[in-house]
């Protein structure tokens, strides 16, 4: 598998970059200052760690060279879905907000608390102190499964130390509290699903892919 690696230069696409040497995968790395590059690039798929602002360059890079993509960028705006669903009916588009296995399967478990939608709902969040978008987009994950099941939430967010990330729902009852938490302890854990999604998304027919659909298949 060759990966077409956009946002080299983050911090989520150098730890990529070390991943990806450590799985003897052949990769190009770009960012904004040599993205024109693509162009020679010969590669599989690719993976963008890039910025939601460049998602519409990145989606057309994607078309032009007809491979499929996997987008782990956050904060995207309404414009930006509106071009996901325009483009996936040109090729695979995968988009997720955080590539942790035990982070998603703890988004299943959510679709279970519809009984205890009268109890107050707290999603806590915390990454480091550089982190550019507040809230996280998988705190707005959590809250978006909630809402699915006609749970509402409210979202505390904060950016602190060296902190990898940290998200835990807090659900108030009247004699009882209950928390779901997961800890990512090493960014590394985030390389290692991007790559199984990389895999995943291999020879995929065009469509909208996301990690419940991973965690359906025998790719795990």
């Amino acid at each position: 598998m060759k990966i077409l690696l956009i946002g080299a230069n983050g911090i989520m696409g150098k730890k990529m970059q070390e991943y990806l040497k450590t799985q003897n995968c052949d990769f190009f790395a770009l960012d904004k200052e040599n993205i024109q590059e693509y162009k020679n690039c010969d590669t599989d798929i690719i993976l963008d760690f890039s910025s939601c602002y460049a998602l519409e360059q990145n989606l057309k890079i994607a078309k032009e060279k007809n491979l499929p993509i996997v987008v782990g960028t956050t904060n995207h705006s309404e414009d930006n879905y509106k071009l996901i669903n325009e483009y996936k009916n040109y090729l695979p588009i995968f988009i997720s907000s955080n590539f942790s296995l035990g982070f998603n399967v703890m988004l299943e478990m959510l679709k279970n608390l519809q009984r205890l939608k009268d109890y107050q709902f707290v999603i806590l969040e915390k990454h480091h102190k550089n982190k550019k978008d507040s809230p996280s987009g998988s705190a707005k994950t959590i809250q978006k499964y909630l809402k699915q099941n006609d749970i509402n939430s409210s979202i505390i967010s904060l950016r602190v130390g060296e902190v990898v990330g940290e998200h835990s729902l807090q659900i108030y009852g009247e004699n009882e509290i209950l928390e779901i938490k997961h800890t990512a302890q090493n960014k590394i854990l985030f390389c290692e699903g991007a790559y199984k999604v990389c895999e995943f998304m291999l020879n995929k027919k065009n469509g909208l892919y996301s990690m419940e659909d991973m965690l359906k298949s025998d790719c795990l």
